[in-house]
């Protein structure tokens, strides 16, 4: 237990999760793509058990990180943990914004991987105004 960072925040200078990350994320080009006419990055970080994998795009209504884990055999078989998605928040995203988990109600709910999650930049622009709502 080593690698624990201190919880009372004696020593700490910004944002950490609870737990150092060590492997650091490495763009993959080569899966880059768009999305309904956004430019998506793809990014990938090895972990212990398989892979992580973020899509982050600048979309219309504000930046959104999509972040899922691949087990070695390819496997949709665990989330992200949340120290997993606090680094990729801190690392893939500007960090001069705010990002939230949305559970938007169930018939609006979008699961394309049993296993992702997704941040979104809040406040959200006004598409049609570039501006912050």
């Amino acid at each position: 237990m080593a690698d624990r960072i201190p919880l009372d925040g004696d020593d700490m200078t910004g944002p950490q999760p609870l737990r150092r990350q060590r492997s650091p994320w490495q763009r993959w080009p080569e899966q880059d793509h768009t999305i309904e006419g956004v430019p998506v990055a793809v990014w990938r970080r090895n972990v212990n058990d398989g892979a992580l994998v973020a899509f982050v795009g600048d979309e219309p209504e504000g930046w959104h990180l999509s972040i899922s884990f691949r087990d070695r055999r390819g496997g949709w078989s665990r989330y992200p943990s949340w120290d997993e998605l606090a680094h990729a928040r801190y690392e893939l995203l500007p960090a001069e914004l705010d990002f939230v988990m949305h559970l938007p109600p169930p018939d609006e709910y979008v699961a394309v991987h049993s296993t992702t999650f997704h941040l979104h930049q809040w406040p959200e622009r006004d598409a049609s105004q570039g501006a912050k709502r």
